[in-house]
């Protein structure tokens, strides 16, 4: 440990302030997109793959440097730290803010997710120094796992709100001036922290897991698009493989691993992480496919799409505390089997939403999904830390985390893909049986999914209607697919976590207000 011992704060509430808007910030952009993306593709004339991209590029970024962000905030020192991520944090959005073209705005949401990486876990390590009590301290953390929670249940009602009044660039537009005055906060009224350099990057680990879980996101988003015999998509999968194999292989030989691989032969740790990839794999991704289907099926704008997430944002909020008392009187697999049937369920439900479905025949599915999470997910966090050694419950946690970011990445990609197959398939069988010939009907199939707009000129039906109802086919098949996938995760909770609370290996025990610090944020 190197440098001087890090001062009092100047001022208390200021330093709070700062540090929970940075990682306030962070976590909403998690979500805020999802409302803009009929609009991002009107703009932009982006396909459906490249609207993935679009809210993929952040998740990738944020699991694949969310495992070393916070040793290096601890090299940085954690202010310095702060004011780096959120400074590149800035950047990232200005660039999404006036991005000409998709790509520039892939790239921008791949930079605010790297910075976030480091933002969010630097952020948590600062409340330590803001306060010294520990009573004091407890509260901060329960306040900032709320708050961040809050900002991703949040951000597609944020977000709604600003497309609807400003564009979609406002929905990143509005992080530059509040960045830029938390920074200002962090420099005057934050004390700097001490630097700790003892620990390494593990840069092989670092570089593979980046590297899978691009490949395969690029295999499965583009294999629609480009073919799925395609050397590039073969290639593609390819790489996904023969670098996970190799990270898996890298991470057992580290002393000190990016990821503790060897944790995944604890049959409870296990159980939480496959359970939180699935979580992430179908009820985080499930807020991209809701946006599509309020606003390109029900035909809601931005705004009273946002709104159309509040039942699942309530749910949420009110469940993840509950979750702590019911924990400690039903156990973890009953609870967090409980939750995630009811989130299949509330994703089954939701395929109930067509072209004339009032949204108040639906809220009661977008609801359930809102308690299935905050149900599931703080139980399977808390059995993730309780089953592992004291000094292992950072590496817990950040595997948990990065689980359940990973599960996001590809629950967009392969859902996205069903979708997107569901929608031109569709699409084409409904423009020939109004007769168009087979091959003008594909291609004008092919073009709206890419985003384009084909000279229908000879259709004289209703093409606006004939296309909602077509991208609600594709979506109903995304969605049975992620309630089969989250019903099946339920009998992984059933066998694999621990049926009633059990003590730690340090002799103490998860208990309801320890469970209440978890983070719940999909």
């Amino acid at each position: 440990m190197t440098a001087s011992a890090p001062g009092r704060p100047k001022h208390g509430l200021l330093s709070t302030i700062a540090v929970f808007t940075a990682a306030f910030l962070a976590m909403l952009d998690l979500s805020i997109s999802a409302v803009a993306m009929p609009a991002i593709r009107e703009d932009l004339n982006a396909s459906l793959a490249g609207l993935q991209w679009i809210f993929d590029a952040y998740a990738i970024s944020f699991a694949s440097l969310l495992l070393v962000g916070g040793l290096i905030s601890d090299r940085l020192g954690h202010r310095t730290g702060l004011i780096i991520s959120l400074g590149l944090f800035v950047a990232g959005s200005a660039l999404c803010a006036f991005a000409p073209s998709v790509g520039t705005l892939i790239a921008g949401r791949a930079l605010q997710g790297a910075a976030a990486a480091m933002l969010v876990p630097g952020s948590l390590a600062m409340i330590a120094q803001i306060s010294r009590d520990a009573a004091h301290r407890a509260r901060l953390v329960g306040i900032w796992s709320g708050l961040t929670g809050a900002a991703i249940a949040l951000g597609p009602v944020v977000g709604g709100w600003l497309v609807e009044t400003l564009g979609w660039r406002s929905i990143f537009g509005i992080n530059l001036p509040v960045g830029v005055a938390v920074i200002v906060l962090l420099v005057t009224v934050v004390p700097a922290a001490a630097r700790n350099r003892q620990g390494r990057i593990d840069v092989p680990g670092l570089v593979l897991g980046a590297l899978w879980s691009a490949a395969l996101a690029y295999a499965v988003i583009e294999g629609n698009v480009q073919g799925w015999t395609s050397p590039v998509i073969v290639g593609a999968f390819v790489v996904a493989a023969v670098a996970l194999v190799a990270f898996l292989v890298v991470e057992l030989r580290q002393t000190h691993p990016m990821m503790p691989v060897r944790l995944l032969g604890q049959r409870a740790f296990a159980a939480a992480s496959v359970i939180s990839f699935v979580m992430g794999f179908a009820l985080s991704s499930s807020f991209y496919f809701l946006s599509l289907l309020l606003q390109e099926v029900l035909g809601y704008g931005p705004l009273g799409a946002g709104l159309g997430f509040l039942p699942a944002a309530i749910a949420l909020t009110v469940m993840a505390p509950l979750a702590g008392w019911l924990f400690a009187r039903l156990g973890a697999a009953l609870l967090v089997t409980g939750g995630l049937l009811l989130g299949a369920v509330g994703l089954f439900g939701l395929t109930l939403g067509g072209v004339d479905t009032p949204y108040l025949h639906l809220s009661w599915a977008v609801a359930l999904i809102g308690v299935g999470w905050g149900l599931a997910l703080p139980p399977t966090n808390a059995v993730a830390l309780g089953s592992v050694p004291p000094q292992q419950a950072g590496a817990a946690s950040g595997t948990v985390e990065t689980a359940l970011q990973f599960g996001t990445v590809v629950g967009i990609a392969v859902l996205g893909t069903v979708q997107a197959i569901g929608l031109t398939s569709d699409l084409r069988g409904r423009l020939a049986d109004a007769g168009l010939p087979e091959q003008l009907s594909g291609d004008a199939a092919d073009q709206i999914a890419a985003g384009q707009s084909p000279d229908l000129s000879s259709f004289t039906g209703d093409l606006e209607r004939v296309t909602a109802e077509a991208f609600a086919h594709g979506l109903h098949l995304a969605f049975v697919l992620g309630a089969v996938v989250v019903g099946l995760s339920a009998l992984v909770a059933l066998v694999g976590l621990p049926r009633r609370t059990r003590p730690a290996p340090d002799g103490g025990e998860s208990s309801p207000a320890e469970l209440s610090t978890v983070s719940t944020t999909p």
